[in-house]
């Protein structure tokens, strides 16, 4: 097994976890946030479709630093149970207080 298909497999599997596990998240009694929601389906869609890309075997090259980041996000999804508010700390968008004229 060379570098490219260990780096193929290790991808597959972070992306994998990352989609399954924001996927399983449950926010229990706290309020639902539409940013955060939006923001989580873009991750669960975008290493959703990597996971199953590879798994077809559509996605042939992989960079070991592109591995390295999504294994590392999905040590963070984990972390923090796949609640990706605690992961991201979404405080919205504020109105600075500075007149820019």
């Amino acid at each position: 097994m060379n570098l490219d298909t260990l780096c193929l497999v290790i991808n597959g599997i972070a992306c994998g976890l990352i989609s399954l596990r924001l996927l399983a998240f449950r926010r229990g009694n706290n309020e639902h946030d539409y940013g955060t929601a939006i923001f989580a389906f873009c991750i669960i869609a975008a290493s959703g479709t990597v996971a199953i890309r590879l798994a077809l075997g559509v996605y042939d090259e992989v960079d070991p630093a592109e591995a390295l980041l999504n294994v590392a996000l999905c040590i963070g999804v984990f972390a923090v149970k796949g609640n990706i508010k605690q992961l991201v700390h979404f405080s919205g968008i504020k109105k600075s207080g500075v007149d820019h004229e």
